[in-house]
């Protein structure tokens, strides 16, 4: 019988001693990782439909319902990715449309837009969740002091790494554009081609065949360095020269789905489902690790 009473007691003794244990934090200092954790210099602006930076605590999106344009913020999932359930049981099967896509730099620089008319649709699928504009009148835009010359070094370098889905159309994806002075990309144009003008157009080196991947989900990098304009897909180079015609001296803010200007004809359908922007062009050790790391967690 006393034999028992001690087997019963050491029992409890041990399950306390594991309860206790197992509520420590041994690792106090550790924390989730994400890729933009460790790579805030210089940044411009992030958005994405998953958590980019671990101290970032904000909602990623706020949409809109077309039944009733209530407006309610969404955070992530346990995937890290926007949470498509409760966006699902909230839009209870109406539309839904980006009214904000929130800024994770730590900069406060979200892409809004506060005409329902200028709203681009939102697309709650599991796997990549996005926005696509109607290429009639919608675009986000990213208001600061001085545009463009804010978010670029002064209108001339600049870093965009973009996963997106390209379209055919005669479009401006993002950027400004004013005639021949902007700082945009046209992903893709009519022709197929993919077109980065990072500066006064037209440089030599600006464009490349793309019409393989009209329709298909890639992450694209565009850098303008101090003196040449690169363009890249899925961490593959697809164009490095000189940039020789100068830099982009407009002030409009700005736009992802547009190229904010005076080209309103050619508002796009380029689906977007991340974009980080650097006011200068990173070191390649940098936007490969950002590059590798979105190939690989949204499987492209």
């Amino acid at each position: 019988m006393k034999k028992i009473k001690i087997l019963a007691v050491f029992i409890i003794f041990i399950n306390e001693i594991q309860a206790q244990i197992s509520n420590y934090n041994h690792y106090p200092s550790l924390k989730p990782f994400h890729i933009l954790d460790d790579k805030l210099t210089d940044i411009s602006f992030a958005f994405s439909m998953r958590v980019l930076e671990s101290d970032y605590n904000g909602p990623l999106i706020r949409l809109r319902r077309s039944s009733d344009n209530a407006e309610e913020d969404f955070s992530w999932s346990d995937t890290d990715i926007v949470d498509i359930n409760a966006i699902n049981t909230w839009r209870n099967g109406s539309n839904v449309f980006v009214r904000t896509w929130y800024d994770q730099s730590g900069q406060g620089r979200n892409a809004t837009q506060t005409d329902i008319n200028s709203q681009p649709e939102f697309f709650p699928e599991i796997l990549t969740p996005h926005f696509q504009g109607d290429g009639v009148d919608d675009f986000l835009i990213i208001e600061t002091p001085n545009g463009v010359q804010d978010v670029t070094n002064s209108g001339n370098q600049g870093t965009v790494i973009t996963v997106l889905r390209a379209t055919i159309k005669n479009q401006h994806s993002f950027g400004v554009l004013n005639n021949n002075n902007r700082w945009s990309t046209h992903v893709n144009w009519g022709d197929s081609r993919l077109y980065f003008d990072p500066g006064i157009c037209c440089n030599a080196t600006r464009s490349f065949n793309n019409s393989s991947n009209n329709n298909a989900w890639m992450l694209y990098t565009f850098i303008k360095t101090d003196t040449n304009v690169l363009a890249r897909s899925d961490g593959v180079q697809r164009f490095n020269g000189s940039h020789t015609t100068g830099r982009c001296t407009r002030t409009d803010n700005f736009t992802i789905g547009w190229a904010n200007g005076n080209q309103t004809n050619n508002r796009s359908t380029t689906a977007f489902l991340e974009f980080i922007m650097y006011r200068n062009d990173i070191i390649p050790t940098i936007y490969e690790e950002i590059e590798n790391n979105g190939i690989a967690f949204w499987n492209l």
